[in-house]
């Protein structure tokens, strides 16, 4: 009769990768597709990561950890394990070892599916190809709406966290609910209200249309009708409160311009669009704009465009659409 397999128990190398994982996917610091190629590689390493999700999940608090970026283990040195062993309580390795290791019998779950213990541990995703907008709601706690082209991560809690990735989002949030909006130019701590977030670069503009927040540590108040654009962990702060409905036009499927350049104005139709509108002659990227356009069919953009400056369109190989002098 054979023996029947056992699953091998993570060593303490693996478990101590599984936690920087977690600890770094749980900051927004960590790349989940990275995340789950390293997962996928070896079943031991989906094995450990389970572990460490289960006691952080009935734990709800790792803080031997720092968010940090992950970086692989380093061997352990002969004074630490000395020093562990004369007294592992006040060792932060044998701590959170001990900490980690009453999860053990987790692992399995793992083999079932590891995204699931990823969602259960750390955070949910959505997101929409071009040309798409979605509406993603949290309990009753929040509700974003998701523009062409963009990716969050959420994860409930008190403050909610929400993590901007990419794109263009709405978010409403409902009385009494705070919110921590992580994303590349800094993160933004608001207060329930209704605001708008877009990625610009290696920044982030935040309008807020009802409500308050912060970025960061800085104690000043970003109010209703303000729109911050936060670099690097700064914000740049203006007031236009004309600008609300322009900026939240694309939630009914519109782009509104107001008298902006022809190039502007491509670059904001074409985030809805497969096959982009292109400028044929320099000449014409200086032209202004005005007027409302439905984002999911260019063509009375582009009927405009031939009415008001007798611009001529022609298809390219590519199926997109080049703008030239009549």
């Amino acid at each position: 009769m054979l023996d029947s397999p056992e699953l091998e128990t993570p060593g303490d190398d693996l478990i101590e990768d599984a936690a920087r994982w977690l600890a770094s996917l749980d900051a927004g610091s960590e790349d989940m597709r990275a995340f789950e190629a390293w997962r996928d590689a070896d079943p031991r390493h989906a094995a450990a990561f389970a572990e460490v999700a289960g006691t952080w999940h009935a734990l709800n608090d790792l803080k031997h950890f720092k968010a940090a970026p992950f970086a692989p283990a380093g061997p352990v040195t002969d004074a630490e394990v000395a020093e562990q062993d004369e007294n592992p309580a006040s060792s932060p390795t044998g701590s959170r070892r001990t900490l980690l290791r009453a999860g053990i019998g987790i692992g399995v779950l793992a083999l079932a599916g590891g995204s699931f213990t990823y969602r259960a541990a750390a955070r949910d995703m959505a997101s929409t190809d071009i040309g798409q907008r979605r509406k993603i709601v949290s309990g009753t706690d929040m509700a974003v709406d998701l523009n062409t082209d963009s990716r969050i991560y959420w994860k409930d809690g008190a403050p909610l966290q929400l993590w901007l990735e990419r794109g263009e989002i709405a978010i409403r949030l409902v009385a009494g609910n705070s919110l921590s909006l992580i994303t590349q130019g800094g993160t933004f701590h608001l207060a329930a209200g209704f605001y708008n977030a877009r990625l610009r670069d290696e920044s982030c503009e935040l309008t807020i249309i009802q409500g308050q927040g912060r970025l960061g540590d800085d104690p000043k108040i970003l109010a209703a009708g303000e729109t911050a654009l936060a670099t690097a962990g700064l914000a740049t702060v203006r007031r236009d409160e004309n600008e609300i409905d322009r900026v939240t036009s694309w939630r009914s499927g519109t782009l509104v311009l107001n008298g902006e350049s022809l190039d502007y104005a491509l670059a904001e139709m074409n985030r809805y669009l497969e096959h982009k509108i292109v400028i044929g002659d320099p000449g014409l990227s200086k032209l202004r704009i005005g007027g409302t356009f439905d984002t999911a069919d260019p063509s009375e953009f582009l009927l405009a465009l031939q009415t008001s400056f007798s611009i001529r369109t022609r298809r390219d190989g590519n199926g997109g659409v080049v703008l030239t002098r009549a």
